[in-house]
């Protein structure tokens, strides 16, 4: 939902944006660039870490030398890099989020303009914030009510009494409000337990492509500020998402499962039907979580079990 904008910035601007150091002489310039894809002219980062508060290592290797050859860029990254290379340096202890930062501020912009899309369909007793963006084909049920500055792309379905906090994102071809799965059996006969709670999602959420939030069965399903949910995620009924985690790409977490605040659950895991998650716990990829888990672990495995202690 970005696009890059040129803009010609002087170095010593970013560095006093980002409160950080820099030496060296000033000079502009106007893009971004990567170390795969250097440019003349760019900002450009690097970081040993892909995540720094859980201290993931980045496992490509880069041959920083390589940059020496470029006109005119500026590098975000340690310290102790300047004595390593001879390339203009902005120094940062995170440099990954530094130059995020940089480029949310001189060098990106809304792919899309403020409005409704004429094919959306909005029924009249939901009710939608301002500076608020909804895209082709979506649709917006009654009881809904949607926070200032939503952006809502394309194909994007949002049933039942829902609400959408401010700033919040939610991506193509996603599902919010949809009923639950739960059955009972007996006598050769199913009967469908009527979803008749409500879903929470709080400010300055993210919510990937193909995905699915269920609304509760009775109470609130529940999903903090400034969560991140990836692509291909399943969030259960009832369930509850602590404040600042992050759901990574094809995970589920089942019903009435709970996440504390401030994790990281990793590709294609599965944290099962009302089991609970400490704070600040790492989830390894593929993981199967049938049992709950204190603050400040990481675990992983099938069934899941502490590898050791943040």
């Amino acid at each position: 939902m970005y696009k890059i904008k040129k803009n010609n910035i002087s170095v010593k601007t970013i560095a006093k944006f980002l409160e950080t150091n820099y030496e060296g002489d000033d000079f502009n310039v106007d893009t971004i660039s990567s170390l795969n894809n250097i440019k003349n002219n760019s900002v450009l980062f690097f970081s040993e870490e892909i995540n720094s508060k859980f201290n993931f290592k980045d496992q490509i290797k880069y041959e920083l030398k390589k940059m020496e050859s470029f006109k005119d860029i500026i590098l975000i990254t340690y310290p102790k890099i300047k004595n390593e290379i001879n390339v203009p340096i902005i120094e940062s202890n995170n440099p990954r989020h530094d130059f995020y930062r940089v480029i949310m501020k001189y060098f990106s912009q809304d792919r899309f303009e403020i409005g409704i899309h004429n094919t959306a369909v909005i029924e009249k007793n939901s009710k939608i914030g301002n500076n608020v963006y909804i895209g082709p084909n979506c649709y917006i049920d009654n009881d809904v009510e949607i926070g200032d500055n939503v952006r809502i792309l394309s194909n994007v379905s949002i049933h039942g009494e829902t609400k959408i906090g401010k700033n919040s994102v939610i991506q193509s071809n996603t599902t919010i409000g949809a009923e639950g799965f739960s059955f009972s059996f007996s006598n050769n006969e199913f009967v469908h337990f009527a979803h008749v709670g409500s879903i929470n999602i709080g400010e300055n959420v993210w919510i990937g492509s193909n995905t699915t939030v269920e609304k509760a069965q009775m109470d609130q399903t529940i999903i903090g500020d400034n969560v991140n949910i990836d692509d291909h995620v399943t969030i259960g009924h009832n369930a509850r998402i602590g404040q600042f985690s992050q759901i990574t790409v094809g995970s589920i977490i089942a019903g009435r499962a709970v996440i504390g605040e401030g994790c990281w659950i990793s590709p294609n895991s599965l944290v099962d039907n009302g089991f609970k998650i400490g704070k600040n716990c790492v989830v390894g990829s593929g993981s199967l979580v049938r049992k709950n888990f204190p603050d400040n672990c990481v675990i992983y495995g099938s069934p899941a079990k502490i590898i050791r202690k943040n």
